[in-house]
């Protein structure tokens, strides 16, 4: 009999779709199609993730902490929208808020891909041990 397969085995990294999508993202480069590079990087970005996430085993936990890993991430456009601002010396006394505006619209997707790179890319948490016998009084 041959031995049973393990899960591992059919969970296989999606290679053609990244492939393809590298493949786009060179001629898209090369021919200077803005859009194109895009939807090529946002493929190259979310295929991988998307198959971790939907791959994966869940355990407890792993909902509040990628909402919180969102949370954060959701700030990264605030603050270097207020970095953009720091070489104008009268920005570093007071912050000029233009340039956290600028940031603002892209919060929510900062958000989003915080949470989902998080979901797709965290080791899963330590197996639960055994606490340790003590000997009875």
């Amino acid at each position: 009999m041959s031995a049973p397969e393990s899960p591992q085995d059919d969970r296989t990294p999606p290679w053609t779709p990244m492939l393809l999508a590298l493949g786009v993202l060179l001629m898209a480069t090369a021919a200077r199609h803005e859009r194109g590079v895009l939807a090529a990087l946002a493929t190259l970005v979310l295929v991988p993730s998307l198959w971790r996430v939907l791959t994966r085993r869940w355990v407890r936990g792993d909902v509040v902490r990628g909402l919180g890993m969102g949370f954060i991430a959701s700030h990264a456009p605030l603050l270097l929208g207020a970095c953009t601002t720091l070489g104008r010396p009268e920005c570093r006394i007071h912050l000029c808020m233009e340039g956290v505006f600028a940031g603002v619209p892209y919060v929510p997707w900062a958000g989003v891909l915080g949470t989902l790179l998080y979901w797709a890319w965290s080791a899963p948490p330590p197996e639960p041990r055994d606490p340790p016998m003590l000997p009875p009084d």
